[in-house]
């Protein structure tokens, strides 16, 4: 519990500021690049971002879109070359000033190129092409590291359309971003999750999980603490290599996947036979997730979810498989049942009367059956009929808790040592574990928190009044770290020089979460699992907070620990200026 405090860097204009400077220059740039072709585009060009481990399937997948494009597609890749294409398909490479292989053109018009040092770069190079093959891009894919931050790429797009509608609000002549964010498609190996979640271990100490060279960054995450990362950063989750895992495994998997991500279309299948239009076509999952759930209003006490208390800006709302009857053939709504003889008691069984079986990922002989390819026909997630069910399978539930008390330091890490660590080495064995053996009697016993797989969000401690706090714990992995400082710590002077996106989060703070004697400061933790009894975690949460007879001296260490962080920015500013002037 003692956190390094680096004054002026707690707040998210603090947090990468290097990439928002980047974000700046790439919006400045617009004027600059955008040709007036694609200034004069009626719409921007969707682009969808690949993340997943190494050796998941991201470069099948991206190979099979390419090769079965209908329409245009361009893709930025870390290395064009691993891509593979078949030469029968290439109408033309070009290679770098190194001579090597830069970009691949194919015959279809689809264009392929390595990823530079900036991404809003590389975007702008792959749109250069579009006036070569005449016809536009349809959409175009960008494919991450195995250890990339899929949340952080997110975050960049956003902040680019920020700039560029600010540009414009003050009057520019600025023609608007040719390309917008459209889908975040996370790729997982469904035979390998559940042990991976359990591992306690370091990127470093993983290195086929990550392309050569592209873990120096990350190599210090630990691999669970990443896998959570990119699941939850997903608005459509591919849980590949489906034939690989067994039926309780890939249940398992698309349990703990819908636990952590609400708002995520899944997708099941193997070697990555998933088209892109359909990844296109899913429909935003928010108002896929309020239609459900209106659908399932007369239901909804015979559900069986029993959510309490949920935090839907983390984390949506709950789906409820209720199936509707529907004989419209060209229907791809996935809450409806068309009679396809599915197993949805699984989420994973599809069978749909195929007369031969198909393993070979190159066949592309529609009679063959080719496992979970359903998703690929007819575009179905099954992300509102099986999810819940898999869910209710393994009994994994979730609920918010929140408090406007501190934590008592010494309380609160008392209670974080009594939480027992699972000896189990994979997720799904820790699922199937009954509730009555003895190493889970014994657990129970220790710490009601025994049974969470998920927690995370903001914690208020009394001993760093100014610092908040982010708890962020899966599978064997425990964090708690400086997450920066509340924005009630803040001096006026940092708040005017907010960036946009946190100005924007400042504000509504103020209207929804603000506390006029405690600011932002707050507990707000999010714990998934199964089993979970709420009662017993809230009761042992609540004996951590401060007392109202020590809350007075803690007002009172508050206000001087403001004033003391007041006192260091102003001194580290002071030196900055008198450095700069000396410099001059």
């Amino acid at each position: 519990l003692a956190p390094s405090r680096r004054v002026g860097d707690g707040t998210s204009a603090g947090r990468g500021s290097a990439a928002g400077a980047r974000v700046r220059l790439a919006a400045a740039a617009v004027r600059e690049v955008v040709s007036p072709a694609l200034a004069q585009r009626t719409a921007p060009v969707p682009v969808v971002v690949l993340s997943g481990f190494l050796g998941t399937g991201k470069t099948t997948l991206l190979k099979h879109w390419l090769e079965n494009a209908e329409d245009r597609i361009g893709c930025i890749v870390n290395d064009v070359a691993s891509v593979n294409i078949d030469a029968k398909l290439v109408k033309n490479q070009k290679l770098n000033t190194q001579r090597q292989l830069d970009t691949i053109e194919l015959q279809n018009g689809c264009a392929c190129c390595n990823l530079g040092e900036e991404l809003m770069d590389s975007i702008f190079n792959l749109l250069d092409l579009e006036s070569e093959g005449g016809k536009p891009f349809s959409c175009i894919v960008v494919e991450l590291s195995g250890v990339a931050e899929p949340r952080r790429v997110r975050d960049l797009f956003m902040q680019l359309k920020t700039e560029v509608a600010m540009e414009l609000a003050d009057g520019s002549d600025m023609p608007p971003v040719p390309f917008e964010l459209s889908k975040v498609v996370t790729i997982l190996d469904s035979s390998t999750f559940c042990t991976d979640y359990m591992e306690f271990s370091r990127i470093a100490d993983r290195p086929e999980l990550a392309e050569e060279g592209a873990a120096n960054d990350a190599q210090y995450l630990m691999v669970v603490e990443l896998l959570v990362e990119q699941v939850e950063a997903a608005t459509i989750v591919i849980l590949n290599k489906t034939d690989l895992a067994d039926k309780e495994t890939v249940q398992a998997t698309r349990a703990v996947v819908r636990a952590l991500n609400k708002d995520a279309g899944i997708l099941e299948t193997s070697f990555g036979q998933i088209a892109l239009k359909n990844i296109l076509a899913q429909p935003d999952a928010k108002v896929a997730d309020r239609k459900a759930e209106e659908e399932a209003q007369s239901h909804a006490e015979s559900s069986g979810n029993g959510h309490t208390e949920h935090d839907h800006s983390e984390h949506g709302h709950s789906e409820h498989g209720h199936a509707h009857e529907c004989d419209d053939a060209s229907c791809d709504n996935a809450s409806h049942s068309h009679g396809d003889a599915h197993d949805h008691s699984d989420g994973h069984a599809h069978s749909d009367s195929h007369d031969h079986s198909c393993g070979d990922p190159e066949c592309t002989d529609e009679s063959h059956g080719h496992g979970h390819s359903h998703a690929e026909s007819k575009g179905h997630s099954n992300s509102h009929g099986s999810s819940t069910t898999a869910e209710d399978r393994f009994g994994i539930r979730s609920f918010t808790y929140r408090a406007s008390r501190p934590f008592h330091g010494q309380r609160f890490a008392a209670a974080l040592q009594q939480w027992p660590e699972s000896r189990k080495d994979c997720l799904m064995e820790m699922l199937l574990e009954s509730s009555s053996e003895p190493e889970a009697v014994a657990a129970a016993q220790l710490s009601p928190l025994s049974r969470v797989i998920r927690s995370k969000g903001f914690c208020w401690v009394d001993t760093y009044p100014s610092s908040r706090m982010y708890w962020s714990h899966a599978g064997k992995q425990m964090n708690l770290e400086h997450e920066g400082v509340w924005w009630d710590a803040l001096t006026e002077r940092q708040k005017k020089m907010l960036d946009p996106l946190s100005r924007d989060e400042y504000e509504r703070c103020r209207r929804e979460e603000w506390d006029n004697d405690w600011g932002d400061r707050r507990q707000e933790l999010v714990f998934i699992g199964q089993g979970l009894d709420e009662a017993a975690i809230r009761e042992v949460l609540g004996r951590c907070l401060l007392t109202e007879k020590e809350m007075g001296p803690y007002r009172t260490k508050q206000e001087k620990d403001k004033a003391e962080l007041t006192n260091a920015y102003l001194s580290q500013e002071l030196e900055e200026t008198e450095e700069l002037e000396e410099f001059v």
